[in-house]
C-alpha cells in the first residue's frame, strides 16, 4: 500500500505493508557513497535494529535514547547533533528515524537543523506514528514551559511503516494510537468512525491506517505550513497538551488527546453546537477503547495553555465539533475558552 504525499515542498512516499525493514533503501534515495544514521530508542533496538541495519549500506551507523517523551529535550537533540558531526555525516546523507511519535520527533528536528537540513527517513513502529506523526513533517523537541515548543515543519524523504512491528506493541501504545485514530474519526467520519464503531480488527485495520494517513496527505496538501485547515488536526490537542503537562508526562500523548475529545465535545455539546445523538457516539466510542475523561478539574489545567505554542497574540484557534465529521476552527481568548470548556 503506498500513498504519495504531494506537499508543497517535496513530494514523498508513506509505503505500508509488511517486511518493509531490511529493505529501506528501495523507498529513498541512497546513492553511492551515501551514509545512513539510525536514531532509535532502547525499546525498539533491540527488536529491529540489527533487521534494519542488515538492509543498509555497511558505512550505517546507530544512535539508542533512552525510550519515552522525557527524551525529547534540548540536551539530548544537542548529543545527536554532535554524535551526526562525529561520524562526519553530509549534506547528501541520509538519517532514518526507526520508532514511535517521540523517535520521529526527536530525529527529524535533528535532521532538520543539521547543516540546516538533511534528508530523513520515518519509519515509525507504533500505530500513533504510523497513522499520524510520521506524516507532515512535525519535528520537535519539548521545553520546561511545554510540549514541542521547539521545532521545524521539515517533510520526510520517505515514510515506511512495516506492519510486522504492531505484532510486539504494547497495549498502551496500541490505546495511544487509538486515541488519535479517534481524532481522525471525528475529523471526517465516514469509514474511519463506522471502523471504530464497529471495532478494530486484523480484518480492518490496514484500511483504517491507510484512511487516516489518506485524511492527512489531504490536509497537508492543502496546508503544509499549518496557516488554516491543518490546525483542524489539532482537535482535542490543545487541552490535551495541557492535560498532559499536568500530569508531568505520566499520561501518553494519545490517551490525553481522547481526553482533550471528551472535554471538547462536551462543551459543544453544552453550547449547542454539537447534537447529543452526535455526541454519545463519540464518547461511546471513546468508551469502546477504554479512554477515561480527564482525571483534574478542567479548571486546574487550563493555566497550562498559556504556554500553549498555538497562542498567537493572546487567542489559540480552538477546533470545535459540529457533527461526526464536521469540525471547525474558532479563535478563543482564554478567557472565552475557559467559559466554554466549564
Amino acid at each position: 500500500m503506498q500513498i504519495t504525499v504531494k506537499a508543497a515542498s517535496h513530494e514523498y512516499p508513506v509505503v505500508t505493508g509488511k517486511n518493509l525493514l531490511g529493505r529501506l533503501p528501495e523507498f529513498f534515495d541512497c546513492p553511492t557513497g551515501c551514509k545512513v544514521a539510525v536514531i532509535t530508542d532502547d525499546n525498539v533496538a533491540p527488536l529491529y535494529l540489527e533487521k534494519v541495519l542488515s538492509g543498509l549500506p555497511d558505512n550505517a551507523c546507530s544512535k539508542t535514547v533512552p525510550h519515552g517523551e522525557a527524551s525529547k529535550n534540548w540536551a539530548l537533540a544537542g548529543e545527536l547533533l554532535e554524535w551526526l558531526a562525529d561520524e562526519k555525516m553530509s549534506r547528501s546523507d541520509v538519517v532514518v528515524a526507526l520508532g514511535g511519535g517521540v523517535v520521529g520527533d526527536l530525529a527529524g528536528f535533528v535532521a532538520s537543523v543539521y547543516m540546516r537540513g538533511i534528508d530523513y527517513v520515518q519509519v515509525p513502529t507504533t500505530l500513533l506514528a504510523a497513522i499520524d506523526s510520521s506524516v507532515g513533517g512535525k519535528t520537535a523537541v519539548d521545553l520546561p514551559a511545554g510540549k514541542n515548543m521547539a521545532g521545524r515543519i521539515y517533510a520526510p524523504r520517505a515514510v515506511v511503516f512495516d506492519t510486522d512491528t504492531l505484532s510486539t506493541l504494547p497495549k498502551t501504545e496500541w490505546k495511544c494510537g487509538l486515541g488519535e485514530a479517534v481524532k481522525y474519526g471525528v475529523l471526517a467520519g465516514g469509514e474511519i468512525f463506522d471502523i471504530l464503531e464497529k471495532g478494530v480488527a486484523e480484518e480492518n485495520l490496514e484500511r483504517l491506517i491507510f484512511s487516516c494517513v489518506d485524511y492527512k496527505r489531504a490536509v497537508v496538501e492543502r496546508d503544509e505550513n499549518e496557516k488554516g485547515d491543518r490546525r483542524l488536526l489539532n482537535l482535542g490537542h490543545t487541552v490535551g497538551h495541557a492535560i498532559e503537562t499536568e500530569s508531568a508526562l505520566g499520561f501518553p500523548h494519545g490517551v490525553c488527546v481522547a481526553m482533550g475529545i471528551y472535554v471538547i465535545a462536551r462543551a459543544c455539546v453544552t453550547h449547542g453546537i454539537l447534537p447529543a445523538a452526535d455526541y454519545k457516539r463519540i464518547t461511546a466510542v471513546l468508551q469502546k477503547y477504554g479512554f477515561p475523561e480527564c482525571p483534574y478539574s478542567v479548571r486546574s489545567v487550563l493555566p497550562r495553555l498559556a504556554h500553549d505554542k498555538k497562542l498567537t497574540e493572546g487567542t489559540l484557534k480552538t477546533v470545535l465539533v459540529r457533527g461526526i465529521g464536521d469540525c471547525f476552527i474558532k479563535e478563543m481568548t482564554l478567557d472565552e475558552l475557559e467559559n466554554f470548556v466549564l
